[in-house]
């Protein structure tokens, strides 16, 4: 487990937390949805809404916060071709796509389409890819008691871009 105090953005309502941290590129965010109450991990996913994950990532402010939460690498893959083709876009893992705009020298076909995520939390904060979260805190005089965000218990978290979900998951 991490164990820091630091300025992030928070939020929270009465049901979950959610700390954001952002990466370099600041329009990317790791966010994770704390249950409140510790219960089992499809309860606390059946109670957080779309518009509850909306509602709560618009009210996310700077907040000196005290932070535990747990080192994790998340890895995925996904296999694309067939989804592809399900979807109609075959021609191009064929002898008669034409990928002239790649290259002039035929013939050029796709062989397969695969595509990976890794998230990976630890002391110096959250990768994914190759995005870096950096922090940046404003000079103050007076120092107030942080807000505590433990993350001990079964979690959601949720990749973002302006807000918007790119990829989720849940930290049991």
């Amino acid at each position: 487990m991490n164990d820091f105090a630091v300025h992030r953005m928070y939020a929270e309502n009465g049901e979950f937390q959610v700390l954001s941290l952002q990466y370099l590129d600041t329009s990317f965010a790791f966010n994770i949805f704390l249950p409140k109450k510790r219960s089992n991990p499809d309860e606390g996913r059946s109670k957080l809404t779309g518009e509850q994950i909306q509602n709560l990532l618009s009210k996310l402010e700077m907040t000196y916060i005290s932070i535990t939460i747990p080192k994790m690498k998340i890895e995925t893959d996904f296999k694309l071709k067939e989804a592809l083709i399900a979807m109609g876009v075959s021609e191009m893992f064929t002898d008669s796509a034409d990928l002239t705009g790649i290259t002039k020298e035929p013939p050029l076909q796709v062989s397969d389409a695969a595509h990976k995520a890794i998230i990976e939390v630890d002391e110096a904060g959250t990768t994914a890819a190759a995005a870096t979260v950096i922090g940046m805190v404003g000079a103050s005089a007076v120092m107030e008691e942080p807000v505590t965000f433990q993350a001990d218990h079964p979690f959601l978290f949720i990749l973002t871009k302006d807000n918007n979900p790119l990829f989720m998951g849940r930290y049991v």
